[in-house]
């Protein structure tokens, strides 16, 4: 059964633009050149005035998913990527759940 994975990141102060437009144009491209399938992207603001960037990623499996992490995370990312990330959301409010489906109809 597929596995659905919510990451949810606080974005930086005056980032509120740079993250999606920045994540469109490569961070997104390059997750999907790896296999991975983004279902959705969301932004909100909290009660706080925070800015939220939310997201789904699907999975065949745990397993998949573990192979395709290992994939993508190379010390190219590391080296790179991560960094960069790191300038537009906040590092310690990395939320990541995994959802299971719940049949009720």
């Amino acid at each position: 059964m597929a596995i659905v994975e919510l990451r949810e990141y606080k974005i930086k102060p005056n980032m509120k633009h740079a993250w999606p437009k920045w994540l469109k144009a490569e961070l997104l491209p390059y997750q999907v050149s790896q296999g991975m399938r983004i279902l959705q992207t969301y932004v909100y603001a909290d009660e706080n005035g925070n800015d939220w960037f939310v997201w789904l990623r699907e999975f065949d499996d745990e397993q998949t998913r573990q192979a395709l992490y290992e994939k993508t995370y190379n010390q190219w990312w590391k080296d790179h990527v991560r960094p960069k990330v790191f300038t537009m959301i906040e590092q310690d409010n990395i939320k990541v759940r995994l959802l299971n489906p719940v049949k009720l109809v």
